[in-house]
């Protein structure tokens, strides 16, 4: 094995592990933005200095939201070169994210409150995936 695939293959489960942390720091941030805007309400609902508050803080949530899926997406890469629990704990957390977008984006048109919960189960199935594939890349590195 040469240096440069030696560094290659050191550096993978370290990015992946940066990577990992990222989204569940991303997702933590998601529920906190969203519990604000459940607090004050729905740009649709507020008025005055309410509505800018949440017309902000939703369209971060929105921005964080697609960040999120470029880090499942780069969590999947990284998690190809690894093992079999890895790769799926990776595949379940972007399925997790993709479904909680969609569920996300069909809340506001419909202000049905059934798509804010499938939001709130997508995300307790993303922290989990991601977490656990956390608490094993670290398990992993550390032996």
């Amino acid at each position: 094995m040469t240096s440069s695939s030696t560094e290659s293959a050191v550096g993978a489960p370290a990015a992946l592990i940066r990577q990992a942390r990222g989204q569940v720091m991303g997702l933590i941030t998601q529920f906190l933005l969203g519990m604000a805007v459940n607090l004050i309400g729905l740009p649709s609902e507020t008025k005055d200095g309410s509505k800018t508050a949440t017309s902000i803080l939703l369209t971060v949530h929105m921005l964080i939201a697609a960040g999120l899926a470029v880090g499942a997406v780069l969590v999947l890469r990284l998690a190809r070169a690894t093992d079999r629990r890895t790769r799926r704990l990776a595949t379940f957390g972007a399925v997790a994210i993709g479904a909680t977008i969609v569920a996300g984006s069909a809340t506001l048109p419909t202000e049905n409150n059934w798509w804010s919960y499938a939001m709130a189960v997508g995300f307790a199935a993303a922290l989990l995936s991601y977490g656990a594939l956390l608490l094993s890349r670290t398990d992993h590195a550390s032996t």
